[in-house]
């Protein structure tokens, strides 16, 4: 028992230590965002869960004020945000830091939320100890809700899509997510209880690059009649939750799409995969078309799917070029010669 006090007063007086009165964290992993003008204080550490209050897109009763977190003026968000690149850039008005953690071998992970009451989006990055950012990965809208019948304002039949983010140490994470069907009061903003459901969990490793490595995706619980099309839809969205830079997530979206060839002929104009595939060549050209160069076989089941979707021939052919490897800017070069020009959507 004494040693247990022990502990707990030695713990007290570390917490009190690395505190001031204000609440300011002294803590000199997060040095890069004091010079910033960012005051890390308790409030801004991240525990072991990042959740949001459930705001739905168009609300306009709810008010930016109920994310709690620290405002970015210009020269913060052009220090911290417009380093990881175009993806990031945005237009809309409000970015907030939410908060920061430890991310292992001496990096610093920051989570943002970054828009208005009318729609939002969560972000996390990486940064080394210099401030310089390592990786970024956009977790889209932790809660969203949308009419089943786009084209009858009358029916209230919605999906809805939940989500929160849990931290385990200082290297893993994973993004909870929920979907499901319900009906759906606009007026009011409330949500009836769920027809069916079902929760999946997609974890990720922060490697010592502070990159985030996705590992899988698993199906953690369902209820009632799961829509197997609309939920295998929005798994496919997840996963474009990933790295910038690590290219271990193209072997999982080439195991993935065995599940979606079951589903879909990989012709057919209204398959969502191949315009995912598109979009993970667009996350970080150089790195998709690598991975194809070194997947040359019939293992390579994105390739087909990819080829649907490009329309911008030129842009591909000049991201060709930029390869290092001569071997693989001659194949690539081959096979985009083979195909026709014409995009998902002139195939029937």
């Amino acid at each position: 028992m004494r040693q247990t006090r022990l502990l707990i007063l030695l713990a007290v007086a570390l917490m009190i230590a690395s505190c001031g009165k204000d609440g300011k964290v002294e803590n000199e992993q997060f040095a890069f965002l004091n010079k910033q003008g960012i005051t890390i204080t308790q409030k801004l550490l991240l525990g072991d869960t990042l959740s949001l209050p459930d705001i739905y897109s168009g609300d306009e009763n709810q008010s930016d004020n109920e994310i709690d977190g620290e405002k970015l003026n210009p020269d913060q968000y052009a220090a911290l945000i417009l380093p990881a690149g175009n993806e990031f850039a945005s237009a809309m008005s409000l970015w907030q830091l939410l908060g920061v953690r430890d991310a292992g071998n001496g990096n610093t992970l920051a989570a943002y939320y970054v828009g208005n009451n009318v729609g939002y989006c969560v972000y996390l990055m990486t940064y080394d100890g210099q401030g310089r950012v390592l990786d970024a990965m956009n977790l889209r809208e932790l809660h969203l809700v949308w009419r089943c019948n786009l084209s009858d304002p009358e029916d209230d039949n919605s999906f809805s899509l939940d989500g929160f983010v849990t931290f385990k140490g200082v290297n893993d994470l994973t993004l909870h997510r929920t979907m499901g069907r319900c009906l759906m009061d606009y007026d009011k903003d409330l949500k009836g209880s769920p027809q069916w459901r079902q929760t999946w969990c997609q974890d990720y490793f922060i490697n010592e690059k502070g990159y985030f490595v996705l590992r899988g995706q698993h199906i953690e619980d369902e209820d009632g009649k799961v829509d197997t099309y609309a939920a295998q839809d929005f798994k496919s969205w997840d996963m474009l939750v990933c790295s910038l830079h690590d290219p271990g997530v193209m072997n999982l979206w080439n195991d993935y799409s065995i599940l979606v060839d079951e589903t879909y002929d990989p012709d057919y104009k209204y398959n969502p995969f191949p315009w995912d595939v598109n979009q993970l060549y667009q996350k970080n050209p150089q790195r998709f078309l690598n991975w194809m160069a070194a997947h040359r076989g019939p293992e390579n089941r994105l390739l087909r799917h990819f080829k649907l979707t490009v329309d911008e021939r030129p842009a591909l052919i000049d991201e060709i070029g930029r390869l290092d490897d001569a071997d693989a800017r001659q194949w690539l070069t081959g096979i985009v010669a083979t195909w026709d020009n014409q995009p998902l959507s002139q195939h029937r």
